[in-house]
């Protein structure tokens, strides 16, 4: 008997600042399989603080131009950190070539809504350039440029496309690119976390039957350590896609104040609870939490705006289920304050569960979605 196909997938790399998280899958006819997966944690608790502070976060100390030598030196030593990092693994555990898909840095994506006039697609492919000029921080014609078609309104009695486009400098691009063929891997694929973290919904989606109701329509909601990004999406199709510019950062600021101890005390705090597994703690974190809450109002009033925006768009379509992906993710208290909040089905996302349809919010590992976003660009 003829043995069935396997596909090996590419090594999904996903690097921030903070963590590399790595993951590879093969697929067969009996599903989706896990090779390897390895994850590294770059960032130091002084190394947060000193961000924190640096930002303006924290004492106020430094704020503005002053941080930003501070936050770029952090960025280039911890990219250097996980190239190293990368490297050792892929010798040592278990994945099986070296053909990689990575992602770049989420502090260089730039995403701009735009409405254009219904065209054509390679149409609207070449009129975007044009329409960007003064839009983005830097020249479009120096960038790596996609964009998503998210529905049609109606402006100034004229019919428009809503237009999601998603921005890179081109040079950015090519150094990430070098630095992992330097360490001798072969780049096949290059993405941006608002999009690979929702492949496994879409991946998932594309293998589920039809359903007599439709598509379900899903918001993926990414907490980094320093920003959060939002995705909706429709069986396959992305339909929305949005960056906030506040991340699980500002908690250890806010339970600082709350509980009046230092910034270091609150990270290692914050920390201890997203570790614990014990129902006092998760209580006292919950509890802390909604004394924060101004912290938190922006991130849920974000959200809250991203899901009136997508309904103004789908004719008044809601959202079904909400999925929280990404480090943040994996505090139980966080999760509990914000879905009391946000008044929908919400649960903790769990990526490699959804590729093998048995996911299990309690066993999740919400923090790998994009690496196996990224490992999924080769799958059929």
């Amino acid at each position: 008997m003829a043995q069935a196909k396997h596909n090996l997938l590419p090594i999904g790399i996903h690097l921030t600042p903070d963590a590399v998280h790595m993951v590879q899958l093969e697929q067969g006819a009996d599903g989706v399989k896990v090779v390897s997966k390895a994850s590294c944690r770059l960032s130091t608790s002084a190394e947060t603080i000193a961000r924190i502070v640096a930002a303006g976060d924290g004492t106020g100390e430094a704020s503005g131009s002053d941080a930003a030598p501070v936050r770029g030196r952090t960025v280039e030593t911890t990219y250097g950190r996980a190239q190293q990092f990368v490297r050792q693994t892929i010798a040592t555990d278990g994945f099986r070539n070296k053909e990689v898909v990575i992602n770049l840095p989420q502090e260089h994506l730039v995403i701009q809504h735009v409405r254009m006039p219904p065209m054509q697609p390679e149409e609207l492919k070449a009129a975007l350039p044009y329409e960007l000029q003064g839009k983005l921080p830097f020249d479009p014609q120096a960038a790596v440029v996609r964009h998503i078609v998210a529905g049609t309104v109606s402006e100034n009695n004229e019919t428009k496309h809503d237009v999601l486009v998603l921005a890179v400098p081109r040079h950015i691009v090519e150094k990430h690119v070098s630095g992992m063929t330097r360490i001798g891997l072969t780049v096949s694929g290059v993405g941006v976390e608002p999009c690979a973290m929702c492949y496994c919904y879409t991946f998932a989606a594309s293998h589920s039957g039809p359903s007599q109701a439709g598509p379900l329509c899903v918001m993926v909601v990414y907490l980094g350590t320093r920003a959060t990004h939002v995705a909706i999406l429709r069986g396959q199709e992305t339909t929305f896609v949005k960056g906030i510019g506040q991340g699980t950062d500002h908690l250890i600021e806010a339970v600082a104040k709350v509980k009046g101890i230092s910034l270091e005390e609150a990270a290692d705090l914050v920390e201890t609870w997203r570790q614990s597994a014990e129902s006092a703690t998760l209580d006292e974190a919950v509890e802390t939490y909604n004394r924060s809450r101004r912290s938190l109002d922006h991130l849920i009033d974000e959200i809250k705006s991203c899901i009136r925006y997508h309904a103004s768009l789908a004719r008044g379509a809601g959202v079904d289920r909400l999925y929280f992906m990404g480090p943040g993710a994996a505090d139980r208290a966080l999760v509990c304050v914000l879905r009391a909040q946000l008044h929908i089905p919400c649960e903790v996302g769990d990526p490699f569960g959804t590729v093998m349809d048995k996911a299990d919010p309690e066993t999740a590992e919400p923090e790998m979605a994009v690496a196996v976003g990224l490992s999924l660009f080769g799958a059929q």
